[in-house]
């Protein structure tokens, strides 16, 4: 997603970031998925024991464990391809960045003609988008679920990859929107820019709450840990400042 949409910002002569930052930016975290996926080759996501004391490193190897640790796996041409992506959209990137960087385009960002005044609501939205996903799907207990000789934690990455991707994506939108509004750089005018992020915050909002009263673990026993309701009033918080925004700029547009 970062590739793809920093390399069709440049081709758009779109880009937020000027000269080799775009290169760098692509190259950093290309290497960064390559190192992952190399891991995961060593280190396949089956075998391991888990500890009765275990919290927060789920069944198996599903987190992180020692390759002594994992169970053998055959690594198929699927992997292979992508590991070569990794490695292509790293050296493409880091070569843009150092090579005939004197060649290289200022920046011409997409900005609202209008930039939309900076406020503390536009702040409690980013702390909201930060905390939805720090509670629920980083090293916080979302779920806990019954097995032999005692409990494994659980945060909602695993459990649930397309709501941890959701509002993974939903924390990256919202704070860069707050981001570039702090800095006069905005895409959206004043009108629109909330209205987005209470969007975005009801979306985060509608899925946490699925997560939450329907677990993806089926009929077995699930008890929600507290993070979850934490990262659930977050993205709340995203969505009521989003509307607090909106109509407070709608009332200023009424005065003026």
């Amino acid at each position: 997603l970062i590739t793809g949409g920093l390399i069709g910002l440049i081709a758009a002569d779109r880009s937020p970031v000027a000269g080799r930052k775009a290169g760098l930016i692509i190259g950093t975290f290309a290497l960064l998925a390559s190192i992952q996926l190399a891991y995961r080759m060593v280190a396949p996501p089956f075998g391991g024991t888990v500890p009765r004391h275990a919290t927060i490193i789920g069944d198996s190897c599903l987190y992180y464990c020692l390759p002594s640790q994992a169970a053998a796996a055959d690594l198929l041409t699927g992997i292979w391809i992508a590991l070569v992506g990794c490695l292509m959209a790293a050296a493409g990137g880091l070569i843009h960045a150092f090579v005939h960087t004197d060649r290289h385009a200022p920046a011409n960002p997409w900005r609202a003609q209008v930039q939309p005044d900076m406020s503390p609501w536009l702040g409690f939205a980013a702390l909201g988008a930060v905390g939805q996903f720090v509670f629920g799907y980083t090293v916080f207990t979302f779920y806990r679920t019954a097995r032999e000789g005692g409990f494994t934690t659980w945060s909602g990455w695993l459990p649930s990859p397309h709501t941890a991707s959701l509002v993974l994506a939903t924390t990256v939108v919202v704070v860069g929107l707050v981001w570039c509004t702090a800095r006069g750089r905005s895409p959206l005018a004043a009108s629109r820019l909330g209205a987005v992020i209470a969007i975005l915050g009801l979306i985060s909002t509608a899925r946490i709450a699925y997560r939450i009263f329907q677990s993806p673990f089926g009929s077995q026993s699930v008890e929600i840990g507290p993070a979850a309701y934490l990262a659930l009033a977050s993205a709340a918080l995203i969505a009521i400042a989003g509307f607090v925004q909106t109509g407070t700029l709608s009332a200023r547009a009424s005065v003026a």
